[in-house]
């Protein structure tokens, strides 16, 4: 989902406020409150008036969020918004879920990544020319970027090699 890649373009600590923050948004929406300060992050869901009927709906509501399903029991099993983060926070990002972790060559991770980037942000730094060049003609070399390798070799590139290749022809 949308709100997946933007969760996971920012840094761990970043992320953790976030899914802290949609949590105790979440919460407040399915209990009625006005604001996200009804809802102490460190308050079980027991306690702020939570009951079977509202736990589904905000499990609903973090399962179209993180595009997770994520069993009816979830705010039983972790009785706090705090915690309820953290279980999100791990289970959606199991190897700590950084942008630099994880293996640059996953063609997925690559994807997500660079849906994350605003595109502002790629023109600034470079990359969006060499980038579209690559995307409209993987066929044969883009002008600028190695003009030298050969047409196979491009076709023969995944999502990470190509970026790899327009990163490379940036530099020069």
């Amino acid at each position: 989902t949308d709100r997946l890649a933007e969760l996971r373009a920012l840094p761990a600590a970043d992320r953790r406020d976030a899914l802290l923050d949609l949590v105790r948004t979440d919460a407040a929406k399915v209990l009625g409150h006005p604001s996200v300060d009804a809802v102490d992050p460190e308050r079980g869901f027991l306690d702020l008036g939570f009951d079977s009927l509202t736990a589904v709906e905000l499990r609903n509501l973090l399962t179209a969020a993180t595009g997770r399903e994520l069993p009816t029991t979830v705010v039983f099993d972790y009785p706090t918004p705090a915690g309820l983060a953290e279980h999100l926070d791990a289970e959606l990002f199991p190897d700590g879920g950084d942008p630099a972790g994880g293996d640059p060559a996953d063609e997925e991770t690559v994807r997500r990544v660079l849906a994350a980037i605003p595109l502002d942000r790629l023109r600034q730094a470079g990359l969006l020319d060499p980038l579209l060049r690559l995307g409209h003609d993987t066929a044969a070399p883009a002008p600028d970027v190695t003009p030298d390798a050969p047409a196979a070799e491009i076709r023969d590139l995944d999502v990470a090699g190509l970026v790899r290749m327009a990163l490379e022809g940036s530099d020069s």
